[in-house]
């Protein structure tokens, strides 16, 4: 062996049992390799202690969400809401005159139990999606019910009930007629409140699901509940417009942005390093792992 050789094997054999004990490791006498130094376990972020940090999150991209948005956006949301206001100029009055000259008990039954869905039974949805998920330990199952739960809370808190307070609009049943908007005066009917719901949790399930199918089922009893909310004359067609596009955007950007952290959270790397000292050789072992 040549004088280089021998003075390598020395460096090596010197300064693999100092990184083993600089990592804590025991270095073993029989060449059986130590467990792997490994990083603790993260914690699961969507664990339920964890889901108001979670709701915070999601409040500050919506509502910072227009700030990212172009000039096509802008336009795509103008053109919205010129659409809502033409409605509600050209075809409020009419359709609210024709849902109480075709009133009926049996009408106003079902669409009691239509509008349930945008109520309390959309609560009840996303409650027991969550449950399910956490029970079956099924992660993807689970995040659709944290998903639509974020969204209907920041839809609501954020975007419908400020704007009813600030809209002050009568509802049809009033009698005060379409166009009768006062501020900070306690009407509730601009935009829909069960509507906004409706469309949270259709366009959460749609999104996760991507399926068309699905998405139809899912818009369609949206909608239903839209036309309940006039059938019993709680709402016009443009608060019912409003709703639906409050609903829909809140329930799409919380998936999208929620999907893009566990998507960044499964991409996580890790890596561990495992000395090996024996009697005979001296190495290591680095584990790297997506």
């Amino acid at each position: 062996m040549s004088p280089a050789t021998h003075l390598q094997n020395l460096g090596l054999r010197l300064l693999l049992p100092c990184l083993a004990a600089s990592l804590g490791a025991q270095a073993p006498t029989d060449g059986v390799a130590p467990a792997p130094v490994q990083a603790p376990a993260k914690a699961d972020p969507e664990a339920f202690p964890r889901l108001p940090r979670l709701l915070m999150r999601d409040t500050v991209h919506v509502v910072t969400r227009p700030a990212d948005w172009e000039a096509s956006d802008w336009k795509q949301v103008g053109l919205g809401a010129v659409a809502v206001l033409g409605a509600g100029l050209a075809l409020d009055a009419p359709l609210d005159r024709a849902f109480a000259r075709n009133a009926r008990p049996s009408w106003d039954n079902l669409a009691k139990n239509v509008e349930y869905l945008g109520g309390t039974g959309s609560l009840i949805i996303a409650g027991g999606v969550y449950l399910g998920g956490a029970a079956l330990k099924d992660p993807a199952v689970r995040a659709v019910g944290i998903d639509a739960g974020m969204a209907m809370v920041i839809a609501q808190l954020t975007l419908t009930l400020p704007l009813k307070v600030l809209a002050g609009r009568s509802r049809p049943n009033a009698g005060e007629g379409s166009s009768h908007f006062k501020p900070l005066s306690g009407g509730q009917s601009f935009p829909s409140g069960h509507t906004t719901q409706a469309f949270v949790l259709a366009s959460v399930i749609s999104a996760h699901a991507d399926q068309p199918w699905v998405t139809g089922v899912s818009y369609g009893l949206a909608t239903l509940v839209g036309v309940a909310r006039m059938e019993r004359r709680a709402h016009f067609l443009s608060d019912v417009l409003g709703g639906a596009a409050i609903g829909t955007f809140v329930g799409r950007e919380v998936v999208h942005f929620n999907q893009s952290l566990r998507t960044s959270a499964k991409g996580d790397v890790k890596v561990s390093f495992q000395p090996v000292v024996g009697p005979a050789y001296q190495g290591a072992t680095l584990r790297v792992s997506f």
